[in-house]
């Protein structure tokens, strides 16, 4: 009995495999790009550049920022690097 139903589970998952590779070979011919879109998309710090730029040439820590903002302090590294934002210069 279990193998009766072993070998229609396996049935049914190649009939899907099947159907889901038809289905995606027809939008690759109708034009339809598939997949995640390529490039490092939009952050959610890009709305409060403004505020980022400011904070950090009065001298804030990227910790505090990274804590204001909700995002991990790699993040906010990653996007400064990105973005090309100025950061305070101590005197030496």
């Amino acid at each position: 009995m279990a193998m009766v139903f072993a070998m229609a589970s396996e049935i049914k998952r190649d009939l899907i495999s099947k159907r889901t590779k038809e289905s995606l070979a027809a939008k690759k011919l109708s034009g339809i790009k598939l997949g995640r879109p390529s490039g490092p998309g939009k952050s959610k710090l890009d709305q409060y550049r403004p505020e980022i730029e400011a904070l950090l040439l009065s001298g804030s820590s990227q910790k505090y920022i990274a804590d204001r903002y909700r995002v991990t302090e790699a993040t906010l590294s990653n996007w400064i690097k990105k973005n090309g934002v100025k950061k305070y210069q101590k005197a030496a």
